[in-house]
């Protein structure tokens, strides 16, 4: 808690003005006035937090005011989060103060539910949008150097020399001195990968040094990931973008081709890379999850930005509703404005059945991808086996139908009875395209076994 010069109340950071500001006499004071005040603090760069737990899930949180406690944790919706210790914590070298306010957090939200048409309205009330926390989330940054000796690999094109194929591979050399920063990953166990990726990039032009100030009000992820962790990662980003500008440099293309007069291209890159300095950064992100059975929804907020990522699940009744509205607008139409032959009716239930099983594989790999630990292992199997079920029968389907276009019967009831075939899979796959979607729009409880998300801010 951080006290008023003036009336001695709690101080809170304030959004709209990026001050602090008294809660009870509303007089306000910029945030590292407070450094000179706090000699313990500005000594060891340390200041206090208190942690709480979740004894659920094991997410914990931080606030640097001892009489705000957490009501509920925010990553698994349990109620029953608990006070663990007082501790010490470093100053992160810095951080981005929140941009977007409460109210703009909820329209932000409210506008990208209003897309979801098919989302259940109980994601849209006000207490569903009350539920959002504001908190800083730590990222690791990475600083590199590249200085030395860069080496560009080029070849010749292909020629013939007696019953041989020759291709000569000539290698550029040179210096080069350059620095870069500002490559991020999440230091939290607790914040999903996905959801990190996706509310990227926060844009460092904002960020300032950091002092305890801006935290009065909010709250604070632990960082349990070690800063070692990413450093290839690191390494690794900042070696391919050096590579891809050398790739594109006049001057190299022009010497590999001054080299041999037949070079093609260039085959490789090597440029000395090492990490120079790892610093630890808070982002701010809006949070919240919803809790229904043994399922978890997630949204969150940029609290920068205002970009929205959200799980918004599919409710069954207005899936089957749009549904029906459109088949009978398509019957309509096609009763009304044209004259749909047999041939016809059979090629747009083939194309339509090859679209559904397209959009059920897509489906399914990005499930596969989400639920990729050893847990999930049985229901990826499952999974598989009903898609190669789904794609043999799909195949069945086409082969017959083909035949029948090419053989072309005299009875109609042939056409019509294999469209009926093909329909009956098309709704299996439909149905099962729903399932997956239902399983990518809800998580499992959280268990923090993943590494965090990357931010190429």
């Amino acid at each position: 808690m951080i006290a008023c010069p003036g009336c001695g109340a709690n101080l809170l950071f304030d959004i709209a003005s990026q001050q602090m500001k008294c809660s009870y006499c509303e007089t306000s004071y910029d945030p590292y006035q407070f450094d000179s005040m706090q000699k313990d603090a500005t000594r060891e760069k340390k200041y206090n937090a208190w942690v709480y737990s979740c004894p659920s899930c094991g997410a914990r949180l931080m606030t640097t005011d001892e009489t705000d406690a957490a009501a509920f944790c925010p990553y698994c919706g349990g109620t029953s989060i608990l006070f663990d210790r007082l501790r010490k914590v470093k100053y992160p070298s810095w951080i981005i103060p929140f941009q977007v306010d409460r109210n703009r957090c909820r329209r932000e939200y409210r506008k990208a539910a209003r897309r979801a048409i098919f989302t259940p309205s109980r994601y849209k009330k006000a207490e569903m949008v009350d539920g959002f926390r504001a908190i800083y989330m730590p990222f690791w940054s990475y600083a590199v150097e590249q200085k030395g000796e860069a080496r560009v690999d080029v070849e010749s094109s292909t020629s013939r020399d007696g019953d041989y194929l020759v291709t000569e591979q000539y290698t550029i050399k040179g210096d080069v001195d350059i620095a870069y920063d500002g490559f991020t990953h999440d230091a939290s166990k607790a914040f999903d990968d996905e959801i990190s990726e996706c509310l990227a990039p926060f844009d460092t032009k904002d960020r300032k040094p950091f002092t305890p100030g801006f935290l009065s009000g909010f709250y604070v992820d632990v960082a349990d990931e070690r800063s070692s962790k990413y450093a290839d990662d690191a390494k690794r980003y900042f070696e391919n973008l050096t590579a891809e500008k050398l790739l594109e440099d006049d001057e190299v293309n022009r010497a590999a081709k001054e080299t041999h007069a037949h070079t093609v291209g260039i085959t490789g890159v090597s440029v000395p890379t090492k990490v120079t300095r790892i610093d630890q950064v808070l982002y701010p992100v809006w949070f919240m999850s919803y809790r229904e059975g043994d399922r978890i929804t997630y949204a969150s907020v940029n609290g920068q930005t205002g970009k929205v990522v959200a799980d918004f699940p599919i409710s069954p009744l207005r899936f089957l509703l749009a549904s029906l509205g459109t088949a009978l607008l398509v019957f309509a139409a096609l009763s009304l404005f044209f004259t749909l032959k047999p041939e016809a009716a059979l090629l747009l239930t083939s194309l339509l059945l090859i679209i559904g099983v397209l959009m059920c594989r897509r489906q399914s790999k990005r499930l596969s991808e989400r639920y990729n630990d050893e847990e999930a292992a049985a229901r990826r199997a499952a999974f598989i086996r009903s898609q190669k079920t789904a794609t043999v029968l799909t195949v069945l389907a086409l082969i017959v139908s083909g035949l029948v276009l090419l053989t072309d019967p005299v009875y109609n009831a042939v056409f019509y009875g294999v469209c009926i075939a093909e329909a009956v899979i098309l709704f299996a796959l439909i149905d099962k395209a729903f399932r997956l979607q239902m399983q990518l729009a809800t998580r499992k409880p959280p268990q923090f076994n993943k590494k965090g998300g990357q931010d190429h801010a």
